[in-house]
């Protein structure tokens, strides 16, 4: 104990004179010298990691189950609002040929694409992406004697292999440490919101890429009988139907007023059937040449299945029934008869509406799976006509759903038990074999 009788405003109080040992690592086993100050703020910096932790379980949370770009893009920029005081906040993509970047937010403003656009053909993007660090880039044009009061704020995007874009930030902070929070939540962001961006605009262009080989398919499906000899045939016999018809007249008016040998006419009328006979074999054949599909086109499931909605409430209402949809959303279209679809849903409708009882409920499902497109139909009741595989097959509705299904190349299950309810799922396959 020590006893000072002068001027202690020299000395450091006792608790800051304090000093502890601790492990530096468990492989070396040696002690590293820690004082007490060290540790003053740990509290204020557990509250603060409390903080952004607790803000990116809740963004994690959020965007799984959104399936919008602009959406995701929205609550990201959000988000980062609330780690830096910002003015605008964008992501920007290289184009296909990388001669500009392109931002995410079709409204973002053209100041901010100018400015990260110059910053690229200026070759500091170069730098900024061999470093991988998020750099702080002054605006010039807004330079004053204090300094540029509006700064940007430069995150890279990338992977081990290339470089897809960058994050950019107008802000007023003159600086971002590598080790701050900020820049560790914000690079964490982008790391959880990036993938589910780029799988969204590749799932986009996916169904774009479906729709359109469908509309060609489509066409060369519905028209496939223009290349077809049948279409040929047709024309022609129309012209040779005309001619043979008044060959006969004539035989048998030869034959009742002349005297000619009825051997004679009759081989007349035998030459006349051949050429019938080839005739018809010929429009039989142009028949089957023609497409079984009907009217094949692309299909929006989704839309149909609203519709359908739309059309049952007043006899949904009646019957005492509810009925909820549960789409998902962004599907690739089907290659179908929009007709013959609503007519499944009907025939479903029908099925559903024999064993309905008031306080019932049916959900209408769409999810896309394995290159199919699956519509659930679920209900509470038990379905009778599903109660045994015979009756099931002998029901005109199940009959024509399944027949309407194999027409698509698609499968229909059935699944009905008691105090479970029924099931039912139709499944539609993107990939359609080409039947010329």
């Amino acid at each position: 104990m020590r006893l000072i009788k002068e001027n202690t405003s020299e000395y450091e109080s006792f608790h800051k004179s304090l000093q502890y040992f601790t492990k530096k690592s468990n492989a070396r086993k040696d002690l590293r010298l820690i004082s007490f100050e060290n540790h003053v703020s740990s509290f204020d910096m557990l509250d603060k990691y409390s903080f952004f932790s607790k803000n990116l379980y809740s963004f994690q949370k959020k965007i799984q189950s959104i399936d919008s770009v602009k959406e995701l893009n929205s609550m990201f920029q959000d988000f980062v609002s609330r780690i830096l005081t910002c003015k605008e906040v964008e992501i920007f993509f290289f184009n296909d040929s990388k001669s500009s970047l392109v931002p995410l937010n079709a409204e973002a403003s053209l100041q901010h694409i100018a400015l990260v656009n110059k910053t690229y053909k200026d070759g500091i993007l170069d730098w900024i992406f061999e470093t991988k660090k998020a750099t702080i880039i002054p605006d010039l044009s807004k330079l004053t004697s204090n300094g540029s009061s509006v700064n940007q704020i430069i995150f890279p995007v990338y992977d081990r292999k290339s470089n897809y874009g960058l994050l950019s930030v107008l802000t007023s902070a003159t600086k971002i440490q590598e080790d701050s929070l900020e820049n560790q939540a914000i690079q964490i962001l982008l790391s959880m919101i990036v993938p589910l961006i780029m799988t969204l605009r590749q799932k986009q262009s996916i169904n774009k890429l479906y729709h359109e080989l469908q509309v060609y398919q489509s066409k060369v499906k519905n028209n496939v009988d223009v290349y077809a000899i049948g279409e040929l045939a047709e024309g022609i016999l129309e012209e040779i139907g005309e001619p043979l018809q008044v060959i006969l007249s004539y035989t048998d008016i030869v034959e009742n007023e002349y005297s000619v040998d009825p051997e004679v006419t009759e081989k007349i009328k035998e030459q006349v059937r051949k050429i019938r006979e080839l005739g018809d074999r010929l429009v039989k054949f142009s028949g089957l040449n023609k497409p079984k599909n009907g009217n094949s086109q692309p299909v929006q499931i989704n839309k149909i299945v609203r519709e359908f909605k739309n059309i049952s409430n007043a006899a949904l209402n009646i019957l005492g029934l509810e009925c909820e949809l549960d789409l998902e959303e962004n599907m690739p279209p089907v290659l179908a008869d929009p007709n013959d679809i609503k007519q499944i849903l009907t025939s479903i409708f029908s099925i559903i509406k024999n064993d309905a009882q008031k306080g019932g409920a049916i959900i209408i499902q769409s999810k896309y799976v394995r290159e199919s497109v699956v519509i659930s139909v679920f209900t509470t009741e038990q379905l009778s006509v599903l109660n045994n595989s015979e009756s099931g097959d002998s029901n005109v509705n199940v009959k024509l759903i399944k027949d309407l299904m194999h027409k698509h190349e698609g499968v229909a299950e059935f699944n009905s038990l008691p105090l479970k309810g029924t099931i039912i799922h139709l499944v539609f396959p993107l990939k359609r074999r080409l039947k010329i």
